[in-house]
């Protein structure tokens, strides 16, 4: 199967920008347009393009911080960005350890490029990487793959037992909504669960866009049709008609 690189948009994340240009070089050589070849700096930045626009593939640096390839990979695949959870990633690694190709498995990494990339290498890990069958969309499903780092511990951990504990201490007000009428940035008053039982997010979640496609686009599978979301404190009316201080 020929692929026509011109097209696709790729998405370059390493914290080297000889690195960076060497991968550039070689995916325009490859057909990639000049101006589909974006690059990220790190992981945080990697996360902003992917909600910023649209990209076919990803090249990531694997060791970075404070956010590294595994954390990028976990956000998207967790549908943490507004780019498809199963969008097909790459890992750039100059010393690929054995744990780290078991958690790049285990999140559905589509191969590595061990640095200096080869363009041969480059052409075959990224056209398999294009034309292999692609991971259900299922974003609640690597939420407990841990990467270890302390972006997980905190964004996937202590953050969610922070908003877990503020709704208990602040007694925020909850109501069912139909899963329709759930907006995007929504935060969970309880746990969901799916049909058989399955903790889907922890309570203190805030649901993403994709993550509400998901579930309504696959409701058979997962069976939620309302969830409890806390509900914003509507601003007291005094203060909204009161004039403002000399």
């Amino acid at each position: 199967m020929t692929i026509d690189f011109s097209r696709l948009h790729v998405l370059i994340v390493d914290d080297q920008m000889l690195v960076r240009s060497l991968v550039a070089q070689v995916l325009r050589t490859m057909g990639f347009a000049q101006e589909n070849i974006s690059q990220a700096v790190d992981g945080t930045f990697a996360k902003r393009t992917l909600e910023a626009k649209p990209i076919n593939i990803v090249l990531c640096d694997v060791q970075m911080d404070p956010m590294n390839g595994l954390d990028v990979l976990k956000d998207l695949r967790c549908g943490r960005t507004n780019n498809p959870p199963n969008l097909p990633f790459v890992f750039l690694s100059g010393h690929p350890e054995k744990s780290n190709i078991v958690l790049a498995a285990q999140l559905h990494a589509d191969g590595f490029i061990i640095k200096p990339p080869k363009p041969a290498d480059m052409e075959k890990t990224l056209s398999m990487a294009l034309t292999r069958p692609r991971p259900e969309m299922d974003p609640f499903a690597y939420q407990k793959i841990a990467t270890g780092t302390a972006y997980d511990r905190y964004v996937f951990g202590e953050l969610l037992d922070q908003a877990s504990q503020l709704l208990d201490e602040n007694g925020v007000p909850a109501h069912r909504a139909a899963l329709n009428e759930v907006k995007p940035g929504s935060v969970l008053a309880q746990d969901l669960y799916n049909q058989t039982g399955q903790l889907l997010l922890q309570r203190g979640s805030e649901i993403t866009k994709t993550q509400l496609r998901v579930l309504r686009q696959f409701s058979d599978r997962f069976g939620v049709k309302e969830i409890a979301i806390c509900v914003e404190a509507a601003p007291d009316a005094a203060s909204e008609t009161a004039p403002p201080p000399a």
